[in-house]
């Protein structure tokens, strides 16, 4: 079997990188709340007025935390959609096999293989999330997209 389409795997930070870009993060936020709070006392700001540097701060803190689970919000929906989509293909291969008992026995192979077809190629193309260029579709997942999707008894999904 060959597996050239499966070693892709995603790039992952590493933890060293992520605790660094943490820390980092952390002391330029630190950086700018000693540099307001030193700009404040220079000019004699004090009473409520002190606490615009904090609100300042904490926007900001705020708007990367926003960014940062916008961008873990978006993976996950991508991986969601790997994975129905996997779902999918896999659930229609299998029912294929299951029905191949009560086809002609000249079918039978044929089916069989198929179905094997469409299962490899959905690990090779929609596993990795990505499809490769110049790959083409198994017979059995073309036919099967031009027909309307159904659910295994039948009826829509």
């Amino acid at each position: 079997m060959n597996s050239e389409g499966m070693s892709r795997s995603p790039k992952v930070p590493t933890l060293l990188r992520r605790v660094g870009f943490s820390f980092l993060l952390g002391a330029g936020l630190f950086v700018l709340g000693a540099v307001l709070q030193g700009l404040m006392h220079q000019r004699g700001i004090t009473g409520l007025s002190i606490y615009v540097d904090d609100l300042v701060l904490a926007v900001l803190a705020g708007l990367v935390v926003f960014a940062y689970e916008q961008r873990r919000s978006k993976d996950i929906r991508q991986k969601l959609e790997v994975v129905s989509a996997m779902n999918h293909h896999v659930r229609n291969a299998l029912q294929t096999i299951s029905y191949v008992p009560y086809t002609e026995q000249a079918k039978q192979i044929l089916l069989i293989q198929q179905s094997v077809n469409r299962i490899q190629w959905a690990l090779r193309e929609i596993l990795p999330g990505e499809t490769m260029e110049g790959q083409a579709r198994p017979q059995a997942v073309v036919t099967e997209m031009k027909q309307p999707r159904t659910g295994s008894l039948g009826r829509e999904p």
